[in-house]
């Protein structure tokens, strides 16, 4: 009687610290886990190598002159334009300054008659980025053709050649 009880006492006392290691290794993994996946979900995608070429398609290709080598473009400035970002995650906001560059003084007088509908079409067009999207060289490059493209069809025929961002500062 006295060996079984011993028998009894041996596999009560042996497995006790057991299971409290395996909850303390099973909780580690998991946060380590978790502390793993919550970096690689807050990382921002690398940039592209410089390399690859931003593809353009007929909506976002910035149009060429038609053989007006010959005729001076003119530029125009559009004053500072300050805007938050379609970030949700934090309060992000984009300053900048642009020059428009025009193919002649009869296109900047068709832009000039319709400056406040090309300043509103910015603003909410760099309204509805997010930081991620712009960040790049590739992003600032793809923003560019879209602001053309709008602009363009907002004036009416092919008026503004290219932008500049004369001043670009995100936070």
């Amino acid at each position: 009687m006295a060996d079984n009880e011993a028998t009894e006492e041996k596999g009560k006392s042996g497995g006790g610290i057991l299971p409290i290691i395996n909850l303390v290794l099973l909780v580690l993994v998991l946060a380590v886990g978790g502390f793993v996946a919550w970096k690689l979900m807050s990382i921002e995608p690398a940039a592209e190598s410089p390399t690859s070429k931003v593809e353009q398609t007929d909506e976002t290709k910035i149009p060429e002159a038609e053989d007006e080598s010959d005729v001076p473009t003119v530029l125009m400035d559009i004053d500072n334009i300050t805007v938050n970002l379609a970030d949700t995650d934090q309060s992000r906001f984009l300053r900048t300054k642009i020059k428009l560059e025009v193919r002649n003084e009869e296109a900047q007088a068709k832009v000039n008659a319709k400056i406040v509908k090309v300043r509103d079409l910015v603003i909410t067009h760099l309204m509805s980025k997010k930081f991620s999207e712009i960040r790049t060289p590739q992003g600032k490059y793809k923003l560019k053709e879209d602001l053309v493209w709008h602009m363009n069809r907002a004036v009416g025929g092919n008026p503004i050649k290219t932008l500049y961002f004369t001043d670009f500062v995100s936070q």
